[in-house]
Protein backbone atom coordinates (compact mmCIF):
# COMPACT_ATOMS: atom_id res chain seq x y z
CA UNK A 1 0.00 0.00 0.00
CA UNK A 2 1.45 3.41 -0.91
CA UNK A 3 1.60 6.47 1.37
CA UNK A 4 -1.25 8.24 -0.45
CA UNK A 5 -3.75 5.42 0.15
CA UNK A 6 -2.71 5.20 3.83
CA UNK A 7 -3.29 8.95 4.29
CA UNK A 8 -6.68 8.70 2.59
CA UNK A 9 -7.75 5.85 4.91
CA UNK A 10 -6.87 7.93 7.99
CA UNK A 11 -9.36 10.66 6.97
CA UNK A 12 -7.25 13.83 7.28
CA UNK A 13 -8.97 17.16 8.04
CA UNK A 14 -7.49 20.39 6.65
CA UNK A 15 -6.39 22.86 9.34
CA UNK A 16 -6.20 26.60 8.60
CA UNK A 17 -2.81 28.27 9.12
CA UNK A 18 -3.39 31.43 11.16
CA UNK A 19 0.18 32.74 11.29
CA UNK A 20 3.40 31.87 9.49
CA UNK A 21 7.03 32.94 9.60
CA UNK A 22 8.93 31.60 6.62
CA UNK A 23 12.59 32.50 7.00
CA UNK A 24 15.44 31.95 4.58
CA UNK A 25 18.17 29.41 5.32
CA UNK A 26 21.44 30.66 3.85
CA UNK A 27 24.46 28.62 2.79
CA UNK A 28 27.70 30.39 1.80
CA UNK A 29 29.89 28.23 -0.44
CA UNK A 30 33.68 28.23 -0.69
CA UNK A 31 33.51 29.98 -4.10
CA UNK A 32 31.55 32.89 -2.60
CA UNK A 33 28.14 31.80 -3.92
CA UNK A 34 25.23 32.15 -1.49
CA UNK A 35 22.38 29.63 -1.72
CA UNK A 36 19.12 30.61 -0.04
CA UNK A 37 16.20 28.23 0.58
CA UNK A 38 12.78 29.01 2.07
CA UNK A 39 9.98 26.48 2.67
CA UNK A 40 6.44 27.64 1.84
CA UNK A 41 3.54 25.73 3.43
CA UNK A 42 0.69 25.06 1.01
CA UNK A 43 -1.69 23.02 3.20
CA UNK A 44 -1.81 21.30 6.61
CA UNK A 45 -4.13 18.42 7.49
CA UNK A 46 -4.59 16.64 10.82
CA UNK A 47 -5.06 12.88 10.75
CA UNK A 48 -7.91 11.56 12.92
CA UNK A 49 -5.81 8.84 14.56
CA UNK A 50 -3.12 9.93 17.02
CA UNK A 51 0.34 8.41 17.01
CA UNK A 52 -0.05 5.04 18.77
CA UNK A 53 3.38 5.32 20.41
CA UNK A 54 2.91 8.50 22.43
CA UNK A 55 -0.56 9.94 21.75
CA UNK A 56 0.73 12.98 19.82
CA UNK A 57 -1.38 14.34 16.93
CA UNK A 58 -0.28 13.48 13.39
CA UNK A 59 -0.20 16.13 10.64
CA UNK A 60 0.26 15.87 6.88
CA UNK A 61 1.94 18.89 5.28
CA UNK A 62 2.17 19.98 1.67
CA UNK A 63 4.96 22.43 0.98
CA UNK A 64 7.31 23.71 -1.68
CA UNK A 65 10.77 25.28 -1.60
CA UNK A 66 11.69 28.67 -2.97
CA UNK A 67 15.37 28.96 -3.88
CA UNK A 68 17.65 31.89 -4.60
CA UNK A 69 21.25 31.59 -5.84
CA UNK A 70 23.52 34.61 -5.61
CA UNK A 71 26.70 34.00 -7.53
CA UNK A 72 30.09 35.14 -6.37
CA UNK A 73 31.51 38.30 -7.91
CA UNK A 74 34.22 37.57 -10.45
CA UNK A 75 37.63 38.48 -9.04
CA UNK A 76 39.52 41.21 -10.97
CA UNK A 77 41.46 39.83 -13.93
CA UNK A 78 39.26 36.72 -14.34
CA UNK A 79 36.23 38.30 -16.01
Amino acid sequence: MNDLSVATMLNPTEVEVLEAREAWSEYRLADGTVLRVKPIMIAVSRVDDADAMNGEPVYNMKSTLVTDVRGAKTPPGLG
